[in-house]
């Protein structure tokens, strides 16, 4: 992929695919990571490091967000480089820091495009950064891979765009069909007014009422306030048989703790994929404690690959960077670890590390069926390959399998605390498309 001068000039000035929303160009400067010299990498040939920008917030509140997205790229790079790199080019993970601000996130995606060596790839960005890069990547053609939940891109046709975790359209269903079977029929819903909770609001009740479950109240909360004692007070007044929502950590801790006080003791809360989130758990735990935790709260997240080979070679590959044990049983960080080895085999089946070639073979990588091997390694996939065979990849979080708008749709599973490891362990998988 030549990413030019010319080509992002381009990028700050024209208005993006139709496929994306539109972003405007910022002039301030914002910068994380080391850069290179961009250049010409559209073949095999050469001796270069082919590079993986991680765009993310690694400052603010959401920086566990880049933390884990580098994290999960430097374990793919290393069993890349372990099986002799991608066509012989060794893979590098570089940060770019968008803070977790859109304002700020134009520019250091500018910065990213123009000066990183041989910029093959774009692992993330996520939340509120997305929208405004998205038009940026598109004009460099620069296929980028993400776990963004927003149902917006549900439909969305740009070839560029990889989403490796199911939109919160398939989450919301997959949280009522969890609620009602844990035998919860008469619920409080409580999601934080945030776009990122709301988009699951809809969804969830329409999924919720077919089921035969009844919301005995419904409450949007403002994000991380002093307090929300006349909230719980509502919520409590309804008798619910639990609470059902989405709230970040900060309010979580907020709303459980004055939740116990006010009834005595906790009561269920059935939480979506938020709480697997490394912030959550942290804030959380010590407001409640360890046990409660344990006892009253089950999070809805897409089900991750814990046995077989794909998951002892992710295990192997995150103790090698030095990954922390929440990272290593985290359905997100496995994704972004697929994803990275995905697009890396996808170079190798399109003989290429051009982005507007390779991005076709990434279902082809990935897809079952047609007499496709099944893979569970890099070092396997370019074996296969380079025995004329197709395959299909399957790693730590099981089965990639992309739609028509390459989003990756995977079933969820139930996950609850062990507080004497500190870390989310799954529990029951839903049935697939649960609730919908």
């Amino acid at each position: 992929m030549k990413l030019t001068r010319t080509r992002w000039l381009a990028a700050c000035g024209a208005v993006a695919a139709a496929s994306i929303a539109a972003a405007g160009c910022s002039s301030s400067s914002s910068s994380s990571g080391s850069a290179g010299t961009s250049g010409s990498s559209a073949g095999s040939g050469g001796n270069y490091a082919v590079t993986a920008g991680v765009l993310h917030a690694f400052t603010g509140q959401n920086a566990f967000f880049g933390l884990n997205a580098q994290t999960a790229c430097k374990a793919a790079a290393a069993q890349v480089n372990a099986a002799g790199g991608i066509m012989g080019h060794s893979l590098t993970c570089t940060a770019f820091d968008t803070k977790g601000d859109p304002a700020d996130a134009v520019p250091v995606t500018n910065r990213m495009l123009v000066a990183a060596s041989h910029l093959e790839m774009v692992v993330g960005p996520d939340g509120g950064d997305i929208p405004s890069v998205l038009p940026l990547l598109e004009q460099a053609k620069a296929p980028e891979m993400n776990t963004v939940g927003d149902p917006r891109y549900d439909t969305q046709t740009s070839q560029y765009f990889w989403r490796l975790t199911p939109s919160d359209s398939t989450q919301a269903p997959a949280l009522a069909y969890a609620a009602y079977h844990l035998g919860y029929t008469k619920i409080a819903e409580v999601f934080t007014s945030d776009l990122s909770s709301q988009t699951t609001t809809a969804p969830f009740q329409a999924s919720y009422a077919k089921l035969g479950g009844t919301i005995v109240k419904q409450l949007t909360v403002a994000p991380d306030q002093a307090s929300y004692q006349t909230e719980v007070a509502a919520a409590l007044a309804a008798h619910p048989q639990a609470i059902v929502g989405e709230m970040d950590a900060r309010t979580s801790a907020t709303f459980l703790s004055e939740l116990r006080q006010q009834h005595g003791s906790l009561i269920p809360f059935v939480v979506t994929q938020r709480a697997l989130q490394g912030d959550w758990a942290a804030a959380v735990v010590p407001a409640i404690g360890g046990a409660a935790v344990s006892k009253y709260v089950t999070t809805i997240a897409p089900a991750l690959q814990a046995t077989g080979s794909a998951f002892s070679a992710f295990q192997s590959a995150m103790g090698a960077v030095k990954a922390n044990p929440f990272q290593k049983k985290n359905p997100f960080v496995a994704a972004g670890y697929d994803g990275v080895i995905a697009f890396a085999l996808a170079m190798d089946a399109a003989k290429s590390t051009d982005g507007s070639v390779f991005v076709s073979y990434i279902p082809k990588v990935t897809t079952a069926g047609g007499g496709a091997t099944v893979v569970n390694t890099y070092a396997q996939g370019v074996a296969a390959l380079k025995a004329g065979k197709t395959i299909q990849y399957v790693g730590a979080a099981g089965p990639m399998v992309f739609n028509q708008y390459n989003t990756a749709n995977r079933p969820y599973s139930e996950w609850t605390y062990n507080a004497t490891a500190h870390s989310w362990v799954m529990g029951q998988t839903l049935p697939q498309n649960a609730g919908q």
